[in-house]
C-alpha cells in the first residue's frame, strides 16, 4: 500500500500531513505505540522543510509519500524541490552540555534519528528526500 500527498509548504498544511499518515498507519494495523515517534517525527522533519526549503517568500510543494510492508514497516518519503540541505550532516548536538551551553538548532533531527529505525538523505534531480522507516515491533 503506498500513498502520496501534495500539498504547498506551508504550516497550514502541517495537520493535513499528519492526517495523511496516521490514515495509513492506523488502516495497515500498526500498533498506536509506534504512531508517536512517527508523528513526532514526521512534524519536526516538514517544519524544518517549511521553514527553510523556500527562502525569499519563494512558493514550493511538499510530497509525502508513505508505504507499509508487513516486514519492513512504515516507509515514510519527505521530498522538496527548495534549497539543497542534508539535515544528516550537522553533527548531533552534545546532551550532555546545560541548556546554556548547546547550541541552537539540530535536536529536532537528533530525536528523529533516536526515534525512527532509519533515516537516510539524497539529493537527486533538484530534489531533497528525506526517507524515515519505522519498523514493525515484535
Amino acid at each position: 500500500m503506498n500513498k502520496t500527498l501534495v500539498l504547498s509548504a506551508s504550516l497550514d498544511n502541517l495537520e493535513p500531513f499528519l492526517a495523511h499518515v496516521r490514515s495509513l498507519v492506523t488502516s495497515c494495523g500498526m500498533d498506536a505505540k509506534s504512531l508517536y515517534p512517527v508523528e513526532l517525527s514526521l512534524e519536526e522533519v516538514l517544519v524544518n522543510v517549511i521553514s527553510y526549503a523556500y527562502p525569499n517568500e519563494e512558493k514550493g510543494n511538499i510530497e509525502v509519500s508513505c508505504s507499509w510492508d508487513s516486514q519492513q514497516g512504515l516507509a515514510i518519503q519527505i521530498v522538496d524541490y527548495g534549497t539543497a540541505f542534508d539535515p544528516l550532516a550537522k553533527p548531533d548536538p552534545d546532551t550532555d552540555l546545560s541548556l546554556d551551553e548547546r547550541q541552537i538548532g539540530g535536536l529536532g533531527i537528533f530525536l528523529t534519528k533516536k526515534m525512527m529505525d532509519k533515516v537516510t538523505y539524497e539529493r537527486s534531480l533538484g530534489k531533497n528526500i528525506f526517507t524515515m522507516i519505522k519498523q514493525p515491533s515484535g
